[in-house]
């Protein structure tokens, strides 16, 4: 294929209507093949030990990075068997260059002599953090090993990216790979009608009459929540307790238990050969955390101040399923659905109930009113710039600086073919290292939310409006950036415990009064949402919020658990954990850890206490607005000023001091779940 016509290689955003999967290889090779000339030159003495070789490093990497980014971001959205084979050849090719890279002596030392030359005091604090973050990289790439251990954590590092990605295709296709057709409507009593239209609407894209449920998360959360048949909701749970695993329907199916062992393995194996004591010793090493003893000590302290408010929850729901004719003795998958049940009755209010107020274009027109009252920013759509499905918008991002406008693609709804979740993605970074290379950022926002209906637009539950404005959190903090070097530009850099702290900063607006009045109206009708349903959304966050809590304790420390020495038996550990925090029941058959792909697909290895220690962060700096005004400017800008903006530049203890002028409290994070302080 001539580079020339390869739509990857197109200088500008992105040509998503004409990149197929057989552009990624040829891409991909013409990237490493001018990144690799660059590399031999330095290695040769052809290019300087200088900052102008510095540059043109960032410049290449730079150029990798967007290639790579559209062809990861494909794979993800449109999944298929080409994609499939495209994203793991490359992926192959990109680890072995990066760890190459990585050890690369010549490299290492071009960089080491940047960062000892005599101007490097007089650089940019960016540029200071990136040079120091780098030479970190290196080392714990293995550039300093001996020959062997060195060739031998190359080796593992191959093979932890191809058992990472085998995870995540194993999970696609146990969740895509079980379905359950209907051919009696009464099968499916409790279930809204808006849901059984969505399952209606699935069996006919398969070609047959009925309804057809799968294990895709909105889905299997309704049956979950509001099936009256209890054999159904345990059918259901059990398929998806068990995906990618030796049990359940599926059994040795997609099975990622023993990815899930070798990763394990391999992290370990490579943080001795490192040096350090354990794979989260090693992780630890560039988070806001000081050390695993600190995590472990903020994780068991919430877990004691929420646990007797837990089990208080637990019997308070167990008393409400038998008054209701349920069970004596709530097993995991009635949980949901009494909850639900008492959440009805008690506060009147429920997740199907609040969706005529969530129009999404609305709520879409809420958000980005949002947006430009705190921080001047003002978003423009533009349907000129092409995408790979029909349904993707994109909007041109103007900050207010004068500077040119940075760019969001919005890919909000669920289809086949496209991984489950929601999550922001860097499409390309802000780079501005001469007048000539300024480049604003592109990030991608994609979501798994209902399509609409015939004659029903897109209705959000507020779950979803949460997870809305948590992903375009994210996204400020990637597209308000004002820092020069994509390494520590926007989210790049940033410790990996503090990254959730924009993303669930935004959170906050959505349950205030104040806030929702602007946008929250019925769809049909234009009524503002009542106030009574406002004040019990707050009760609603509250309610049986400890033994949401603990169950994130849970997470964090099985994860704590998994990387803070050997296991032999990953499922014990799970289990082990469960029984020391958790106060509701784990069936035998759970294997929720071949699934759990934060851990192992994800880049959440011990890291996702991250989101409570994020969580934290968001909750005590949200106390600013509340006092201020929740559409304060000043406030607004001081969080883009001090956090937003300046990225992975400075380490995020500087930044959150700058802006909240003291250590966070716990007392706001505790107040949230309705737990005492």
């Amino acid at each position: 294929m001539n580079p020339s016509n390869n739509p990857l290689l197109a200088a500008g955003l992105p040509r998503f209507d004409e990149i197929a999967p057989e552009h990624a290889v040829p891409a991909i090779n013409a990237r490493l093949a001018e990144y690799q000339r660059l590399i031999d030159a330095i290695e040769s003495g052809d290019r300087p030990a200088d900052i102008d070789t510095i540059a043109e490093e960032v410049r290449a990497d730079d150029a990798l990075a967007l290639t790579w980014s559209s062809i990861g971001h494909l794979h993800g959205v449109v999944n298929s068997p080409a994609w499939r084979e495209a994203f793991s050849t490359c992926l192959d090719k990109i680890t072995k260059f990066y760890t190459a890279r990585g050890q690369n002596r010549a490299l290492f030392e071009c960089w080491r002599a940047v960062a000892k030359g005599d101007d490097f005091a007089g650089q940019s604090a960016a540029f200071r953090r990136m040079v120091e973050q780098e030479l970190i990289d290196f080392r714990q790439s293995g550039v300093d090993l001996p020959e062997r251990p060195r060739q031998r954590f190359a080796e593992t590092s191959l093979q932890l990216s191809k058992l990472g990605n085998a995870f995540g295709n194993n999970l696609l296709d146990a969740t895509e790979g079980w379905t359950v057709d209907f051919d009696d409507k009464a099968e499916l009593a409790g279930l809204p009608a808006s849901e059984i239209d969505i399952l209606a609407a699935k069996a006919a894209d398969a070609g047959r009459q009925g309804w057809r449920a799968d294990l895709s998360y909105p889905c299997y959360q309704a049956i979950v929540t509001y099936a009256d048949d209890r054999a159904l909701r345990r059918r259901f749970y059990t398929a998806h307790a068990t995906r990618a695993s030796g049990q359940g329907p599926q059994a040795g199916r997609h099975d990622n238990e023993p990815v899930v062992a070798e990763m394990l393995a391999l992290r370990q194996e490579q943080a001795r050969l490192l040096g350090y004591a354990s794979a989260a010793e090693l992780k630890l090493s560039r988070r806001m955390a000081p050390d695993v003893e600190t995590i472990e000590h903020f994780l068991d302290d919430l877990a004691e101040r929420a646990r007797p408010e837990a089990r208080r929850q637990l019997a308070e729901l167990q008393r409400f399923a038998a008054d209701s004719g349920g069970p004596e003795s709530l097993a995991p998958w009635d949980i949901a659905y009494y909850s639900e049940k008492m959440r009805e009755q008690r506060l009147g209010l429920s997740q199907e109930k609040l969706k005529p107020w969530f129009e999404l274009e609305a709520t879409l027109k809420g958000l980005f009113e949002l947006a430009e009252s705190l921080f001047g920013v003002t978003l423009e759509r533009d349907d000129t710039v092409p995408a790979w499905h029909p349904s993707v918008r994109f909007y041109r991002v103007d900050s207010g600086q004068g500077k040119a406008p940075a760019g969001l693609y919005l890919d909000l709804y669920s289809r086949a073919g496209k991984q489950g979740g929601a999550w922001m993605d860097v499409c390309r970074q802000r780079m501005a290292l001469d007048d000539e290379s300024a480049r604003a950022p592109v990030a991608f926002l994609t979501c798994n939310f209902a399509q609409p209906g015939a004659g029903v637009p897109s209705l959000l539950t507020h779950d979803d409006v949460v997870t809305l404005f948590h992903e375009f959190g994210h996204c400020l903090h990637h597209l308000l950036t004002r820092v020069d070097w994509p390494p520590v530009a926007g989210i790049s850099g940033v410790e990996w415990d503090a990254v959730e702290l924009p993303s669930q900063l935004l959170e906050g607006w959505v349950w205030e009064a104040g806030f929702l009045d602007r946008f929250a109206r019925h769809h049909q009708t234009g009524e503002s949402l009542p106030r009574a349903w406002i004040a019990a959304l707050d009760a609603d966050r509250k309610f049986l919020g400890a033994m949401a809590l603990l169950r994130q304790i849970e997470f964090a420390l099985t994860d704590l658990e998994l990387h803070r020495a050997d296991v032999e038996d990953p499922v014990a550990v799970m289990r082990s954990v469960h029984d020391r925090v958790a106060v509701t029941p784990l069936p035998a058959f759970n294997r929720f850890l071949m699934s759990f792909g934060h851990l192992f697909d994800g880049g959440y290895a011990a890291g996702y206490y991250s989101y409570l220690w994020a969580e934290r962060l968001a909750r005590d700096a949200f106390g600013v607005f509340a006092e201020n005004g929740l559409l304060d400017r000043a406030s607004g800008m001081r969080l883009q000023d001090e956090i937003l903006a300046v990225g992975g530049s400075r380490p995020m203890q500087d930044s959150w001091l700058a802006f909240r002028g003291r250590e966070a409290g716990l007392a706001p994070l505790l107040e949230a779940y309705g737990v005492a302080a």
